[in-house]
């Protein structure tokens, strides 16, 4: 078994438990089942997260939000500036199959739990929320509107659509189907945002 750095053991712990959550579900992932999966001893696992509360924690601490340059959108019509973020969400993590089961497996798994659990669940989905709210104010700060909807609703909205055309793609495979769903979506809420524009 190569050396690695602490650093580099948890990665891979955290990838071993990807690899399981996804494929047998988080409740197969257990400190045993990890363990075997990265290929190390019991107690590796032990040293490097102390608990595997720990372990699931880092995991929900691993998971990316995605990206939109807003500056990219400014020229656009809002209608096509929309479309084009939304594109660029299915491109970075609408469509990553194995990334949209680990954050269905980790809320529910993890919503069932403690106390503690809910929390690692409740800081998911709210770094979900967090990184489309932060995109929607920067929109709409860098062409100096005022929303006609607040903003933390638009973005609880926006989650939930993308959210569910995710769990259709993973059920149904159809890529055709979760664009068309995503275009027309951002197409309403460029209606939205436009005729707040026009009221101030």
């Amino acid at each position: 078994m190569p050396r690695l750095s602490a650093e580099d053991r948890r990665v891979e712990l955290i990838d071993a438990t990807v690899r399981v959550a996804v494929a047998e579900g988080l409740d197969a992932a257990t400190v045993r089942r990890i363990a075997q999966e990265a290929g190390v001893p019991l107690g590796t696992v032990h040293y490097c997260f102390g608990s595997k509360a720990a372990l699931i924690s880092a995991v929900a601490d691993s998971i990316e939000q995605p990206t939109i340059d807003v500056a990219l959108l400014e020229s656009l019509p809002t209608d096509q500036a929309l479309v084009t973020a939304f594109r660029s969400y299915w491109e970075q993590i609408g469509s990553d199959r194995r990334r949209q089961l680990l954050i269905y497996e980790l809320l529910t798994h993890l919503s069932r739990g403690d106390d503690a659990s809910r929390e690692i669940a409740r800081r998911l989905i709210d770094r979900a929320y967090g990184a489309v709210l932060g995109a929607i104010r920067a929109y709409a700060q860098d062409l100096g509107r005022t929303l006609p909807v607040d903003p933390t609703v638009l973005a609880r909205l926006v989650i939930a659509v993308t959210d569910g055309v995710s769990l259709a793609w993973i059920v149904n495979n159809d890529d055709d189907q979760a664009q068309v769903v995503m275009e027309t979506f951002a197409r309403l809420l460029a209606v939205v945002i436009d005729s707040g524009a026009e009221q101030a």
